[in-house]
């Protein structure tokens, strides 16, 4: 069920690709208004000289230490768009999934009717379920210090380094899997409020954890391949932009074709995603 939920949510990612053009035209938009003050930062911190060289490729993280602890003047200037301009996009991007979940849902073709027609419908249902599932975010968050509570019990005050470095390991993976139980909540909870129609958010909220921990173990696989496909596809471009390191005018070039293809190619997985769990939503009620 899993397997055939992405592949018909690719495939039905993949047919809209105006939407996808769309979504990776708003990340561009975002991205150049976030890259045009820093890169003045950088310039009035660097000056003239030959560090800019370095930063043709590979990020330097000596470099980026050195930037963060004496480049004050320089980040005084971005310390407002570094808050507001994550927050602003995320808040796009919520806005934009109304459209993106009505089209999946419904099997509608993409229209500027459909799409922002959705967009506008279900985007102050959206806000309130995020305030709704507010506590049930606390609450998942937590999971990671279970590994703590565990320890103290099993080792006492003082337990041996080989438990707290693999503790420490046990946490982070504890950490990301309380991430995506986030996502996944957050997600079905808007997917039911598209696909029932549903206007009162705490009901959405109540059956979207209903149905995410009684299907857990398909809702996370699903989620965890995508997360998972993710990760190799940040993998493998930070590979070759390793590779492209010189501040040579074509290999700059490549580099940036480089990044536009990752950002498309994360455009598309965000849409898979959406139908992918649309898919497994409507299977399993269906049956």
């Amino acid at each position: 069920m899993v397997i055939s939920s992405l592949k018909n949510g690719f495939i039905q990612a993949w047919s809209h690709k105006r939407m996808i053009v769309l979504y990776y035209l708003v990340n561009l938009f975002f991205s150049i208004i976030l890259m045009l003050p820093f890169r003045s930062a950088l310039d009035k911190f660097t000056g003239n000289s030959l560090i800019g060289e370095k930063l043709a490729g590979g990020l330097d993280m000596d470099f980026l230490f050195e930037f963060l602890k004496h480049g004050g003047a320089s980040l005084s200037s971005l310390s407002g768009l570094i808050i507001f301009v994550p927050v602003f996009y995320w808040l796009i991007q919520l806005f934009l999934s109304g459209g993106a979940l009505s089209i999946f849902a419904g099997n509608q073709e993409f229209s500027s009717q459909n799409f922002w027609g959705g967009c506008a419908r279900y985007f102050s249902r959206f806000i309130k379920i995020l305030l709704w599932c507010l506590p049930v975010f606390a609450v998942l968050f937590c999971l990671q210090f279970i590994w703590d509570v565990l320890e103290r019990i099993i080792y006492g005050k003082d337990p041996y380094e080989n438990v707290i470095y693999w503790g420490a390991w046990i946490k982070l993976g504890l950490r990301y899997v309380s991430i995506l139980l986030i996502g996944l909540v957050f997600d079905y909870a808007r997917i039911y409020a598209v696909m029932m129609n549903e206007s009162k958010t705490p009901i959405s909220v109540i059956l979207a954890i209903k149905f995410t921990f009684l299907n857990l173990h398909k809702t996370f696989t699903l989620i965890f391949i995508i997360f998972i496909a993710g990760i190799i596809g940040l993998v493998a471009y930070n590979l070759l932009a390793n590779l492209l390191h010189s501040p040579n005018t074509i290999v700059i070039l490549l580099l940036f074709l480089a990044q536009q293809f990752y950002i498309f190619g994360k455009m598309i997985l965000k849409l898979t995603a959406y139908s992918s769990q649309i898919f497994l939503y409507k299977t399993v009620t269906q049956r």
